[in-house]
């Protein structure tokens, strides 16, 4: 691992953080890059590196946070594998991580081959990009079938049991089901975590585990040519990587197609997405998992896209202000759909403890 000194978070690019991006190029072996201006995602910032012979590459230095260099070597386990059998993954250049010393705590970050590409803007979705969605998806886990299983990728039932433990938390805080009540007007309906919870631990029964993505997304999918030459030119960000059953990483790509594509029909989504995309233009085939509970038929699929829509849900109050989410269109269709799905429901009234009656 190379050792390197980072003093303060820049913000924008100034000429010292083209200076510390060049030592960490040297310490790469690249002598001489043109640095371009970087993009700053959710988890991460990407700086395009141009070398004298035009050879593009995208440094990545990612936010602190606990586990950060486990998620960065199983994301990249799997995208390199994955650049290997052929998919538009993005691979690394070079294996070694970085670590950038900081004052309050070190940063991590990787080089990785450039991947040409654009996303695209949630309204613009057609027929033809959610059909290319399902069958590269499809691939995808036709050839992770075959991943080597040097590195343990952590079980994605931890992963959201995890998650659904702090949903619990922050609907049963008092203060938050009070702002709830008077500025949203929805909570969770009152069983609704814990049959996620009871339906995540059935799932640990699923057989055909493998390695997944779980974050198949439009941010996270480049799409390169246009009409009949349409094509995914690149799939990106592995970082939340886990093992279970494909149907996880088909609810979560499912339910953000939901959201997302305001102009296409519920049943049109379904069709393109798994009857012409998954199951048509991949190798691989899906047929929703049902599981047994209580002398109950629960449907996974349907059961895991309900808990991908409520944690997008929490996202949103948990990271804007209550007062101007009514201006988000995404936050609006999720509460929409989460309302027909019945897992939302108003919140009209409140008892001494905090506690829906």
């Amino acid at each position: 691992m190379l050792q390197l000194c980072l003093y303060g978070v820049p913000t924008i690019i100034k000429p010292k953080e083209i200076l510390i991006i060049g030592r960490i190029l040297s310490g790469y072996g690249i002598p001489a890059a043109r640095i371009l201006a970087p993009q700053s995602g959710y988890r991460n910032r990407a700086y395009p590196v141009i070398l004298p012979d035009q050879t593009a590459l995208n440094l990545i230095l990612y936010k602190s946070e606990p586990g950060i260099v486990v998620k960065i070597r199983h994301a990249n386990h799997v995208s390199d594998f994955l650049a290997g059998r052929g998919l538009p993954a993005r691979g690394t250049y070079d294996p070694r991580i970085i670590r950038l010393r900081a004052p309050t705590r070190d940063k991590y970050g990787a080089l990785y081959r450039y991947l040409p590409g654009r996303t695209i803007p949630w309204e613009a979705y057609t027929q033809a990009h959610i059909k290319l969605l399902g069958g590269t998806l499809s691939a995808m886990h036709a050839a992770l079938r075959e991943l080597p299983t040097g590195v343990q990728l952590n079980p994605v039932e931890d992963e959201y049991e995890a998650i659904i433990g702090r949903l619990s938390t922050y609907f049963g805080m008092r203060e938050v089901r009070t702002a709830l009540a008077a500025k949203i007007g929805y909570v969770p309906r009152p069983a609704t975590l814990g049959r996620m919870r009871h339906v995540l631990r059935l799932c640990r029964a699923l057989p055909s585990s493998q390695a997944l993505h779980m974050d198949f997304v439009r941010g996270n999918i480049l799409f390169g040519g246009a009409g009949e030459g349409l094509y995914i030119s690149g799939i990106l960000d592995f970082e939340k990587t886990a093992t279970g059953h494909p149907v996880f990483d088909i609810a979560r790509t499912l339910a953000f197609l939901l959201v997302d594509c305001k102009y296409k029909t519920e049943a049109q989504i379904r069709k393109y997405f798994l009857v012409s995309g998954y199951n048509r233009r991949g190798q691989a085939h899906f047929d929703t998992p049902v599981l047994k509970s209580h002398n109950h038929q629960l449907d996974v699929l349907e059961e895991l896209v309900d808990l991908f829509l409520i944690y997008d849900w929490y996202k949103f109050l948990r990271h804007n202000p209550y007062e101007y989410l009514d201006q988000n269109e995404h936050y609006v269709r999720t509460t929409g759909i989460l309302m027909e799905r019945g897992i939302i429901t108003p919140l009209k009234v409140l008892d001494k403890i905090g506690k829906t009656v």
